[in-house]
């Protein structure tokens, strides 16, 4: 019995102690209450930045990404462009070599028939010297 009234008289104390401490203890409680709310909010605001700053990265990268291949490709054309203009002129060449080549096998064929004409002249010529 004499444990039931000290407990008794341990709550009525607490219970007047909590009551004069009310304002005291509310207003802690509101400002953890505040403390709270205002980190939970930078969180929030933290992760809304975060979330801003992925994308922007994520959109850079892409851009990035897409001058890269619009690179490739004019380098590629560029190259290919290269490429046929260097095939064109290579078959260009072998086309006035081989028009050089038809022409000096005409110059010399031309000059036989030159010899062979001057020397059938010669060989008129002395035939006719020695009457034949």
């Amino acid at each position: 019995m004499k444990k039931l009234l000290v407990t008794m008289i341990a709550l009525a104390v607490t219970g007047i102690g909590t009551v004069a401490n009310a304002g005291s203890l509310s207003n802690a409680l509101n400002n953890a209450a505040n403390t709270v709310n205002k980190h939970e909010t930078a969180m929030t605001q933290a992760q809304k930045d975060a979330a801003a700053r992925q994308k922007a990265n994520q959109q850079a990268l892409e851009k990035k990404k897409q001058e890269l291949q619009k690179q490739q490709a004019q380098a590629k054309k560029d190259a290919e462009a290269k490429q046929k203009a260097n095939q064109q002129a290579l078959e260009k060449k072998k086309q006035e070599w081989q028009k050089q080549q038809a022409q000096a096998k005409k110059d010399a064929e031309a000059r036989q028939k030159a010899r062979q004409k001057a020397v059938q002249q010669k060989k008129d010529a002395w035939n006719t010297l020695i009457g034949k």
